[in-house]
């Protein structure tokens, strides 16, 4: 009997395979081991005085800010003048001038 040759892509599968469980077995191996402690050279503990002491008075020179004064005004709604106007020497269709047109708007 002879044994089928593998394919290309089944060999890729499998090697994508033993890499994955060398991986995991390296990560389950570094996980599971004792961590190690590295003396790196003796550092002196810094030396922690307590003293009671009484109470201080402390003075930030500044400036104080002036006052807000908010003033409101007031003012009227703009008055519209609307005017017609002939122009000297143009033909008038009419003897009698056209009416001026006075409109004021106010809102309160």
């Amino acid at each position: 009997m002879s044994r089928p040759r593998p394919i290309t892509g089944s060999v890729a599968v499998a090697a994508i395979a033993g890499l994955a469980t060398g991986l995991l077995v390296a990560a389950l191996l570094v996980a599971g081991r004792e961590p190690r402690v590295q003396q790196v050279g003796t550092t002196p503990s810094p030396t922690t005085i307590s003293r009671s002491v009484g109470p201080v008075t402390v003075t930030v020179p500044g400036s104080v800010p002036e006052p807000l004064v908010v003033t409101r005004i007031s003012t009227p709604a703009p008055r519209t003048v609307t005017r017609t106007v002939t122009p000297p020497g143009s033909p008038s269709t009419s003897t009698v001038p056209p009416p001026t047109t006075t409109t004021e708007s106010r809102s309160d």
